[in-house]
């Protein structure tokens, strides 16, 4: 495995981390509450580390909290904590310095210890100071709640404004939706991220399985992805893609992942089976060559801007009010 510096900070990750969306969650197929599937989440972790991920990314609303206790339990039974970088996210609908510290509070003990990096999962309401949260954010850190903070889902103007509104501490890290068939953050935000020598962590990296060359959806999570169903249609890259995995000897999701990794992001894919971990890490063994590369510019260029030139994932809850937002994820007891 390779590691790399995190930031501007000394922490040391791989080049590839996992995603624990997928844990808990009845989006992807995960019966509610079903505590059963924690040995699952445990043998992943186990698999990774051996395989050298020590970078875990999950989040407050992921399975209503389950994500965050299956992680923490399986880090803690394996003893690995003082091995591993663990990333949770704050609710985007948080952001008075109450809420967000109960929330923080609240993944501390979810996990079972305190996260290294807390993220803000989405930009706040519309009506809200994005000044506010950052502020805030920086105020968790200087309590001693968590070391870091970074951000998610901001893109462009609301990324330059957070970088503007800070006062003692700079984010560590954006996680953005980025993948071949979605590459809207190349238009702007990954040279803000670059020249600010912010990390740039892509979520959804295997457009939800598509990159991994799955054709139809299997969960709502893949049924209502845009990006999957176009990704899985296109007859164009998924050949690209196959011919390369052949060139390769490896996987279509492996050549998708190590795509990424040329691009200095670091990808986070999720899984609910163990097995795909070794899938995953051959991102990590493998060089791209130059051509390669361009040719998968090339046959995906047209996703820097079929869906718009600008960043537009979450984007609309912004237009719903915070309490809404948090009545919503309530009453569902997370995505």
């Amino acid at each position: 495995m390779k590691y790399i510096s995190l930031g501007w900070t000394g922490l040391k990750i791989s080049v590839l981390g996992l995603g624990f969306w997928q844990a808990g969650s009845r989006l992807w197929g995960w019966k509610h509450r079903d505590v059963t599937g924690y040995e699952v989440v445990r043998e992943i972790v186990a698999t990774s580390i051996m395989e050298g991920i020590n970078f875990y990314d999950t989040a407050e609303i992921y399975g209503g909290g389950l994500s965050e206790k299956f992680l923490g339990k399986a880090i803690r039974e394996l003893g690995i904590r003082d091995q591993v970088v663990v990333v949770s996210k704050i609710a985007g609908f948080r952001y008075t310095y109450h809420n967000m510290l109960k929330a923080v509070k609240g993944i501390s003990e979810r996990l079972g210890f305190k996260p290294d990096i807390i993220l803000h999962h989405w930009p706040p309401p519309f009506y809200v100071s994005i000044c506010r949260v950052i502020n805030n954010l920086e105020k968790l850190v200087d309590r001693g709640y968590v070391e870091y903070y970074g951000l998610s889902n901001y893109a462009n103007k609301l990324l330059v404004k957070a970088l503007e509104c800070t006062r003692k501490h700079e984010p560590v890290l954006d996680q953005l939706h980025y993948n071949l068939g979605y590459r809207v953050i190349e238009n702007n935000t990954k040279k803000i991220l670059e020249e600010n020598k912010i990390a740039l962590i892509a979520w959804s990296p295997l457009a939800k399985g598509a990159l991994a060359g799955l054709t139809k959806p299997l969960t709502t999570a893949q049924k209502t992805d845009k990006i999957f169903l176009n990704v899985a249609k296109d007859q164009k890259l998924q050949e690209t893609l196959e011919q390369l995995s052949r060139k390769y000897n490896t996987t279509k999701s492996a050549i998708a992942l190590a795509w990424l990794i040329s691009k200095n992001a670091i990808p986070i894919p999720g899984t609910r089976k163990p097995k795909r971990i070794h899938e995953y890490t051959q991102a990590t063994k493998i060089k791209l060559e130059k051509q390669d590369i361009n040719k998968l510019d090339n046959i995906s260029s047209k996703y820097t801007s079929i869906y718009g030139t600008k960043y537009s994932s979450l984007k609309l809850i912004r237009l719903v009010p915070g309490t809404l937002q948090h009545l919503s994820i309530k009453i569902t007891k997370g995505i």
